[in-house]
Order: structure tokens, then C-alpha cells, then sequence
């Protein structure tokens, strides 16, 4: 039976709750295949939204169910190489528990079926305890998982936002276990995560409750009432793509974990931690006999002020090592001069100049009365520039992804600009280029830009390498040659400083900039860049090209001699 008695009217079912033993939930768990007899009244809480699965179908009020293999969604295999497909006939509600059913049986192309659940838009907490009293199946291959997810995801894409695993339980031979994680960091695949397994149960040997205490700047784990994981703020931080400015940022003191999440319950079959799933595994069956969301009364704000009053705190429990929060490495490329670019082993690179023009456009470097020297590009619509290796050497972006890759990570290009003059809809286009027609770019909308004033233009060093280059071919970061060029679209004036590459990333030195591993500069094999026209030693721009020939002309600049 329930911990709990239970009520016809929602509102006096909520009242009574407040005293009720089984409100509690773990206090005097039993293990095997008991639930919840008694438990004393929970101190300073507060029973905020439950499901005790009454009634003989899913509360439609409270719950969504999510079908198919994850591919609606933009996650085939549900992110993880899962092989089961979600379908609603895999999810009952019998005897007061909810079922959850994973089968060997075909459906819309897969081999297998189980069922999945989320309160998305209908209920979500931020901070309070959360349990659940589940039954998970046993057999190799099965994944039994209890956990939260951001509602509104404002720090970006999984797992910047956030993602919190109340419970998983991995049937994976020889050995099943049972973890409680947190996952937080950068954007797949730059996200980390902090885990814990638990090895005091045997979790398909009957009912156990899994906990969460979540207040700010902490997270707690329980199994039956035992402490066994904590995360404290310390140790969790988010590097996220902030849409306001396209520039990556780092949240706030207690983000990612600062934001309401909502609930799921799913039983997956196969994937990349379970593994493939034996015969015998299946069928499988997930029982949950109730889930409850408590709040601190002591602080809803906060959610402190009631550790321990429920679960005692452990304080043999080690918390999670401190974070060494996001790496970050910055490299100037023009800050009232060009270069000289300086890599992160110390040696420094000479940067140059060089101009297509088309005879349309004149670069030249002013002095700005506030700012010093910056660069001053005069166009009538046509031509180009960019900034290089002086001696043409290649050099290699790592850590910042590739063409092939469709996942986010953390370089960028950031540039100041000053519109001075520009024609209607014309643009910017920014780019990198790794020689020839291996060339990406990202337009930027002058009009989109203050005019009369400088403003700030990051742009994803990822989209520059996925949007495609001339002829199909794609910018390969490890052979850059224009480290940063520039093309209007349309005739323009305009002003630049402070023309840089910025990068993030998980692990310290995990992104940068470096000589190419197989960088032969055209200088050192005696080669010169067919320039039509070389700039004059002394000038702003000394030893670098104008080539009079178009962008879509470029195929004979120096490529082959630098390969």
C-alpha cells in the first residue's frame, strides 16, 4: 500500500499533507519488496505537487507523453544510441503505480519499445526535495532513469543549461550500478558532469526511494534515505552562447542550477552505458509508486533551511572537488597595430595585411582621437582583406570543432566596428579561409549595427566552418591561412579595433591557437604570393598583397605552394 492515504478533493488532499507520515517519503523506507509504510512528518516542508498514480491512465493534467526514437526532437537515439522506440502503449497506470514497460517487439523501424514521460509546461520546481518510491527491472541492457531538465534552457543547449539525474540505474553486466549525476559545463560535447554510483541496494529487488535535495548553490542525493552525493556550488559553473550578444559568457554565481527544471521518467533499452540487452532482459518493467515535490518553507526563495529535517546529511559524504570552471584563451590580432599574434607556447607570429580589391577597396590604418590606431576600410562595393601569417604559414584553431561537426563549441571571432557611411542592406561578411575556395563565412547586416558608434560583432567560429566555402569546400581548422578577412557586400566606410580570437573550453588548454602541424610556409620554400601589386616597405601594410582579382578568383593565391 501507500505511504499515504489518499483524498478525493485535490485541495484537501494538499491540506492533509502537510501532517501525514507517508508526505515524507524515505524516513523509514524498506528495502527489498516493501514501499513506504510510515514516515515521520516531514519538519519545514511543504508538498507542493505529487502524482500517486490513482486512477487507471496517466493524469493528462500532469504528465506528456514522448514518442518515437528522439529524431523529432534532434537527438536520434535520444542522444545516446538508444535503441528503443517511446510509445504510449508502453505506459499504464494499474494497482496505484504507474508501469513502465520495455519489449522486444518492432515499431517504426526499431527492434524494441518501452515508454517515456515529462511534465514539460505543466509542472516544474525550482529548489525542494524531490523523491520518487521506483521499482526498476533487472537484465542486461535495461536503463531506468528518474531526472530533470531545464523548462526554458537559458543558458543554451545541453548540457550548459543543465541537467540533473536523480536516479539511473545501469542493468550492465557484471555489474549494475546505481548513480545520481549532474550534468553542467558547455554545450554537448564540451558539457562535464559529476557522478556518483551507490552500491548500498540492490535496485530491482523491490521499491527503493530516490531523493533530491536541491537549494541554492547545492544539490544532495538519498537512496532510502541514505546520503551518498553532494554538489556544491564549487564545483558546477555554465559556458553558454548568450543570443543577446552571440558572444559565449559564463552564468551566473549558482547557474546552471538556478532555473525551474521538470520531471521525467523513461526506461531505455540498449545504448551506449547499458549496452545491448539480452534476450531474457526483456520484457522489462519500471513501477512507480508515487513522485512528490516538496518546497522549504524555511525559504522558498533559496530552498534552505531544511537540511536534515527529512534525511540526515551525511558528513562523511566527500562533496565534489571544486570546478576549475571554464579555460578561456584570447588572442589579439589587431589592437592599435597589427600582430604580432603570440601562441600559447610563447613563440609570437608577424602578422600581414593583405587586399583584394577589385580596385574598389582601400584599406589604411588612422589614428581615432580616443582609441589610437585602427584600421579604415573604404569600399564602392566590391574587394576584400584579410589578416595572415606574414610569412604565409599556416596555423591551427583546436579545441573549436570542424566543418563536419554539427555541435556548438566555443571559438569566436570579436571585432569593434565604427559605421561610418554605408549603403542600404549591405553587409559584412566574415570569414576564415584555409586556402583556395576552402573558405566560411557569416554575413552581418550593417544596418543591424548603431550607426555614429562603435559596437561590439562576435561571431561563432562554428558557423563560419559550416556554412561552406566556394566550390562546396569547407575552412579546415587545422590549416588556417586568413586567421580573419573581411568582405563587404555593398559600398561602405568603416572602422575596426580590437580584432581578436576568443575561445572556451572544459579542460585547461583545451582550445587555442598553434603553428599547423604540417605548416610550410610559401617564404621558407622560396615561393612568393602572386600579388598583382605588392605593398611598399614603410607603409601600413608592409609585404602584403593586393590582388586584383575577385574572391571567386582566388584559386591560384599561394595554395599550392603552402601545401
Amino acid at each position: 500500500m501507500k505511504a499515504m492515504e489518499r483524498f478525493g478533493a485535490p485541495a484537501a488532499w494538499l491540506l492533509t499533507c502537510a501532517w501525514l507520515v507517508g508526505c515524507g517519503g524515505s524516513g523509514d523506507s524498506t528495502a527489498g519488496d516493501g514501499v513506504p509504510e510510515a514516515a515521520s512528518p516531514p519538519k519545514g516542508w511543504e508538498l507542493v505537487w505529487a502524482d500517486e498514480f490513482d486512477g487507471d491512465a496517466l493524469d493528462a493534467g500532469k504528465w506528456n507523453v514522448q514518442t518515437g526514437d528522439g529524431s523529432a526532437y534532434g537527438i536520434p537515439g535520444w542522444g545516446n544510441n538508444e535503441l528503443q522506440i517511446y510509445q504510449p502503449d508502453n505506459i499504464a497506470v494499474r494497482d496505484g503505480q504507474l508501469a513502465i514497460s520495455a519489449r522486444f517487439e518492432a515499431a517504426d523501424g526499431g527492434r524494441y519499445t518501452s515508454g517515456r514521460i515529462n511534465s514539460d509546461g505543466k509542472f516544474a520546481s525550482r529548489y525542494g526535495r524531490i523523491e520518487a518510491s521506483i521499482r526498476v527491472p533487472a537484465g542486461q541492457g535495461l536503463w531506468s532513469a528518474f531526472w530533470m531538465l531545464p523548462t526554458d534552457s537559458p543558458y543554451g543547449g545541453w548540457a550548459a543549461s543543465g541537467e540533473i539525474d536523480i536516479m539511473e540505474v545501469f542493468q550492465r553486466q557484471p555489474q549494475p550500478f546505481t548513480q545520481g549525476v549532474a550534468h553542467y559545463g558547455m554545450a554537448w560535447p564540451l558539457n562535464v558532469y559529476a557522478a556518483k554510483h551507490y552500491s548500498g541496494i540492490d535496485p530491482a529487488d523491490g521499491f527503493h526511494v530516490y531523493a533530491l535535495e536541491w537549494e541554492e548553490g547545492e544539490l544532495r542525493w538519498f537512496v532510502d534515505g541514505v546520503h551518498f552525493h553532494t554538489v556544491p556550488r564549487s564545483a558546477y559553473w555554465t559556458y553558454y552562447r548568450d543570443p543577446a550578444t552571440n558572444a559565449h559568457r559564463s552564468g551566473g554565481d549558482t547557474a546552471p542550477f538556478d532555473q525551474p527544471f521538470h520531471l521525467l521518467l523513461n526506461l531505455a533499452v540498449g545504448g551506449d552505458l547499458p549496452g545491448d540487452p539480452r534476450p531474457e532482459a526483456l520484457p522489462g518493467e519500471m513501477l512507480v509508486d508515487y513522485v512528490r515535490v516538496y518546497r522549504c518553507a524555511a525559504d522558498a526563495s533559496t530552498g534552505r533551511g531544511c537540511q536534515g529535517s527529512i534525511d540526515p546529511v551525511d558528513s562523511n559524504v566527500v562533496p565534489e572537488e571544486p570546478a576549475d570552471d571554464v579555460f578561456r584563451a584570447e588572442y589579439t590580432l589587431f589592437d592599435d597595430a597589427l600582430g604580432p599574434l603570440a601562441l600559447d607556447d610563447e613563440e609570437t607570429v608577424a602578422l600581414n595585411f593583405s587586399v583584394y580589391d577589385d580596385g574598389a577597396l582601400v584599406l589604411s590604418e588612422v589614428q581615432d582621437d580616443e582609441r589610437g590606431t585602427v584600421v579604415d576600410i573604404a569600399t564602392s562595393g566590391g574587394g576584400s582583406f584579410s589578416m595572415h601569417a606574414a610569412d604565409r604559414r599556416r596555423l591551427r584553431f583546436f579545441g573549436m570543432g570542424s566543418a563536419a561537426d554539427a555541435a556548438s563549441f566555443g571559438g569566436e571571432l570579436q571585432f569593434e566596428v565604427l559605421v561610418v557611411a554605408a549603403e542600404p542592406d549591405g553587409g559584412l561578411r566574415v570569414r576564415l579561409d584555409s586556402g583556395a575556395s576552402a573558405v566560411g563565412f557569416v554575413e552581418v547586416a550593417l544596418d543591424e549595427l548603431p550607426a555614429g558608434g562603435w559596437s561590439t560583432v562576435t561571431v561563432q567560429i562554428s558557423d563560419i566552418v559550416r556554412s561552406g566555402g566556394l566550390d562546396g569546400a569547407a575552412v579546415d581548422l587545422d590549416q588556417v591561412l586568413a586567421l580573419f578577412a573581411l568582405e563587404p557586400t555593398a559600398a561602405a566606410h568603416i572602422r575596426l579595433d580590437n580584432i581578436g580570437v576568443v575561445c572556451g573550453h572544459p579542460q585547461a588548454n583545451g582550445c587555442g591557437i598553434a603553428l599547423a602541424a604540417t605548416s610550410t610556409s610559401a617564404l621558407r620554400k622560396g615561393v612568393k604570393c602572386p600579388c598583382s601589386t605588392q605593398l611598399p616597405m614603410g607603409s601600413p601594410s608592409a609585404g602584403g598583397c593586393h590582388l586584383r582579382t575577385g574572391i571567386e578568383d582566388r584559386k591560384n593565391e599561394c595554395r599550392s605552394k603552402t601545401e
